[in-house]
């Protein structure tokens, strides 16, 4: 698996555009293909002016599709992060799946640093569990799956 996040978060709102434009329009998923993500942006449906806080999705759609999530610092605390993981992954769930014939086995993966506790309280309330904890760049991962739903 492969993972990458900010250790802090962007300067500015150039920067998140850079990085998101870089991430869905650029970045090669495991197959070689480019574009191949369900990613979504967040916004509060209370905002008028629509203002994207963070965003939400599923990378690396094959062979191990995983969460990834980042939410602006001024949203931090409030709950989006959560409600937008489950809606995702009730989502993905709920696509039907061509030529499989794994149901029920199919999983879903996610990765934090185990220090951001909010993140980890954010994955295990959408349904993943913690299975192990890696070390990447001295800092401690705990990895997430969960399991389709049958």
């Amino acid at each position: 698996m492969c993972f990458r996040w900010p250790k802090v978060p962007h300067k500015d709102i150039a920067e998140s555009e850079r990085t998101i434009t870089e991430k869905v329009f650029k970045t090669p998923d495991a197959t070689g293909k480019i574009g191949r993500q369900f990613y979504f942006a967040i916004i509060r449906k209370d905002d008028p002016h629509q203002k994207v806080i963070g965003a939400v999705g599923i990378n690396f759609l094959d062979p191990a599709p995983s969460l990834g999530y980042g939410i602006h610092p001024d949203c931090w605390g409030k709950g989006f992060a959560g409600e937008a993981a489950r809606a995702v992954v009730n989502a993905w769930w709920q696509l039907d799946r061509m030529g499989s014939d794994k149901a029920g086995k199919e999983r879903l993966y996610a990765a934090c640093n185990q220090a951001n506790i909010a993140s980890v309280k954010v994955l295990l309330r959408a349904g993943f569990r913690k299975v192990k904890e890696i070390s990447i760049e001295g800092d401690t991962v705990a990895v997430f799956d969960q399991t389709r739903p049958c």
